[in-house]
Formats: structure tokens, sequence, C-alpha cells
């Protein structure tokens, strides 16, 4: 049964499991930071041999994935769930890193990843880490706003020369939002992707700002009042999206975080596109199917959604493959004439392709994306605004060239990594798309994402 789990990302070129497998890891928090980092450590096999140490005295109220979270056996237990290979390397201690004597609970760890929102725990986290010559990650979130600092060399670095900004101050008055914690917690995760690889990674700081123009502005505030006032209303919880219906062609990889984010949002209908079966190689990246090899994806994931979104949202699951041809007829049609938005989340260019004539013929925005292990893109096609993704893109041009097979025969390489981190950019614009007034306009130009370069976002 789990020998298959890390097929897809053992065949990524110069991967390294052992490297991964090994590490003492130590995620400092409880919140949905915490939550969306541990997901695809575990995921890919972080600690195996090794160990993934939880630090933190109150642990976030919610349901993960399809589970109740309460306390921190609750979490402990759903992880083992998902990769069983961790058994006995998991382990969760009540305790926050608010003084420095507390840095005890660091002892032997080799990295140090802080997804907390309080300065003084990053800057106990910090000292000790530096101290110990132990690698540093440190990320917060925010409605709409997340900031991460990554400290791979203390070479040319002084504790006396670091400033308050580094602790990441501005979080301080903020609660943590889900999908960008998605998204950072994918990218916080995405550093191990690169290290198993033998990708080059050094001191870095990485942003994202969804109400940024090119996502990469921190806020213009002089403090953490004012910018509290602006973000914290757009929290996606307070905003009303049961109106709305989505379509979603693709249940995989990248369908999987693009799902949570819709459950979480409570879209009013989600429709969920997908003939596949899930098999023992996907669970390295698609973590909801945890407990549900060998049934079909749409199904599984339509009644996980239902379970995430409170009941909320109403679910359908279309066992078929997506192909212009059938979306014409007047069943699929039908669904595709009352969707608000559509996502195209499929690993081939045909789908793609067709999916982009479909939102032209139907004048419908339409929001597609794509993998490989350490790169990713999301195009947005606005009706009257934007170009025919095949025209911007070139899907049709790439599917001539390419077979139409579903990833389970073409045995692609496939990390969990680049998938959460483009899943959530995708629920991102989707924000975006259904609800311009809050959050403002879509890109018009393809957001590109590289796991090992300086600030990973182009657009």
């Amino acid at each position: 049964m789990l020998s298959l789990r890390y097929d897809r990302q053992l065949r990524i070129s110069g991967w390294n499991q052992e490297k991964i497998s090994r590490l003492k890891v130590g995620v400092v928090g409880g919140d949905y930071g915490a939550y969306y980092t541990l997901l695809p450590l575990v995921s890919m096999g972080v600690g195996e041999r090794g160990e993934i140490r939880i630090l933190a005295s109150d642990i976030k109220r919610d349901t993960l994935l399809d589970q109740k979270i309460n306390i921190g056996s609750d979490l402990v237990w759903l992880l083992l769930k998902i990769n069983p290979l961790l058994s006995k390397r998991i382990n969760y201690f009540r305790v926050d890193l608010i003084r420095d004597e507390l840095s005890i609970f660091l002892n032997d760890l080799d990295l140090i990843i802080d997804t907390t929102n309080n300065p003084v725990s990053k800057a106990v986290a910090f000292k000790y880490a530096m101290k110990n010559n132990v690698k540093y990650i440190s990320f917060s979130t925010a409605p709409c706003y997340g900031r991460m600092h990554v400290i791979w060399d203390y070479s040319n670095l002084s504790i006396d020369k670091i400033d308050i900004d580094f602790f990441l101050p501005e979080f301080k008055l903020l609660q943590q939002e889900e999908i960008i914690s998605i998204l950072f917690g994918g990218l916080a995760s995405g550093t191990l992707s690169n290290y198993a690889s033998n990708r080059k990674q050094g001191n870095e700081e990485i942003i994202y700002n969804l109400l940024s123009v090119n996502r990469r502005e921190k806020p213009k505030f002089h403090d953490p009042h004012s910018m509290a006032l602006r973000y914290k209303y757009r929290d996606p919880l307070n905003v009303d999206f049961t109106d709305k219906t989505v379509v979603m062609i693709g249940a995989g990889a990248l369908g999987n975080p693009v799902a949570i984010a819709m459950a979480k949002m409570q879209v009013g209908k989600l429709v969920i596109i997908d003939y596949d079966t899930i098999e023992e190689t996907n669970l390295n990246r698609q973590y909801c199917y945890y407990d549900s090899v060998n049934l079909n994806k749409a199904e599984v994931l339509a009644r996980k959604v239902s379970i995430m979104s409170g009941g909320v949202t109403k679910t359908i699951p279309v066992k078929k493959k997506f192909t212009l041809n059938d979306a014409r007829n007047k069943d699929l049609r039908s669904i595709f004439e009352k969707a608000d938005l559509i996502l195209v989340l499929v690993d081939n260019f045909d789908a793609r392709a067709d999916a982009a004539d479909l939102a032209e013929e139907l004048n419908k925005p339409l929001i597609s994306a794509g993998t490989s292990p350490f790169t990713g893109h999301v195009a947005v096609y606005i009706p009257g605004r934007t170009r025919n993704l095949n025209d911007v893109m070139r899907y049709r041009d790439h599917a001539s060239k390419t077979d139409r097979l579903r990833c389970i025969e073409v045995h692609e390489p496939s990390v969990v990594t680049t998938n959460q981190v483009i899943g959530a950019l995708v629920a991102l614009e989707s924000l975006k798309v259904l609800k311009p007034d809050m959050y403002g306009s879509p890109v018009i130009r393809p957001i590109t994402y590289y796991s090992y370069i300086r600030g990973r976002f182009e657009l």
C-alpha cells in the first residue's frame, strides 16, 4: 500500500528522499499557517526518519480537511492518517516561544519554521537558530497578505544588525487567514523541495499582497492599527459567496487546495468534474484523499468540500472526462452556462485548450493553471478584457505536440509544494473575479511561480 507513496517525487531529477526523510523540523504555531505547512511536509515524507515537532500552546479549532481539530492530539492523529510512515515521528508540545528559556524545546532541530503572527516568538526562534546555525523560516499571514523570511546562511548576519521589521510586526494585531496560509505553507515547505533536489537556497524575503497590482509590494502603513483596519474586513469568512457557482475541471493535485479554499469561502455551488480514480501514487500531493484510494476523485472531493464548508456549499460531482464536445451537449452545457467562474486544473494541454475556447464561447471568466515540479502558472481570462488563453498561453499548440493521457498513465514527476502554491494563487485570483468590488481586478498577465528564484513570482 505505502510503497508507491513517493513515486511521483522520486521521479524528479536529482531528488534525494533520504535528505528530507532524516530532517528534524520544528513547526512553531497552531493556527492556519502551521496547518498548511504541516500538510505538505507530512505528505512528502519530511521527518520520516527524523522528527516533526509542533510547538503551540493553543491549536486552532476548525475543520482541517474533513476532520474537526480541537486539540493537539487531533492534529497529530490526522497527520498520521495522511502519512502513516511518520508513526512516532510527530511530536506535539503545548508551549509558546515567549521567553528565551523556552527555546530548549528547539534543541536538536535542523530547521525551524515559525508560522505565528507573534514577533516575540519569531525573535526567540531566530536568536536560537542563529546561535546554533539552524536553518530558519518565518512567515505570517493576514487576509490578502503574507510575508516570509528564509535564512539558510548566517555568515553575513549579525544579531545586532537585525531590524524589528525582520520579525513581521505588522501582523501582530491580525488573525491568520486560511487561503493566504495555504500559499505561504506551500512556499515554506517548497524550500525543502529545493533542498531535496539540491537546488540552491539562499537568504531572502518573499511577499505576496493580493491588494497590490504586482502582488509583491508591502502595504504602506505606519502602524499595525491602520493596516488591521484595511485588511481585516477582507477576510473571505466575512464575505458572502453563497450566490456564486464555480465549475472546477480537475480534482487532482491542484484541485485539492483549490477545493479547500472554495469550501472555506463557502461558495454557493461547486461543480467538480473528474473521471479519474484515486491511486496510491496520488497520496504524496493530494492530501484530501488520504483515506480514499480506489474511489472516484470528484465524488470524494465533493463529499469533503461539503464537510469543510459546514454544509453551506452544495457540491455536484461529475464523473466524466472534460472535452469541448461534451461540454457543448445539453447536460454539461447547462452547468457551464450557470457558472460565475470556470477553473481548469488539469494536467493536459488539450483540456486547458478546450476550456479556454469554451469560456470565450459562453462569455464566462476562466482561471487556468498548470505545474511542473518547481514551477507553475496561473492565467485569467475575463470576457471583454483579456484575450482567449489559447492566444496567451498557446495551449492548443502545446496540445498538438502531446498525447492526451491521464497523469497515472504518463507518470509525470510531481510534488505537493508547487501544487499547493499554484492552487492557492488560483483561489486568491478567484476572490477578485467573484468579488472585484471587494478585492479589485484580477491579473491580466499570467502569474508564474519558480521555487528557486528570489521573490518566487513573476507577473
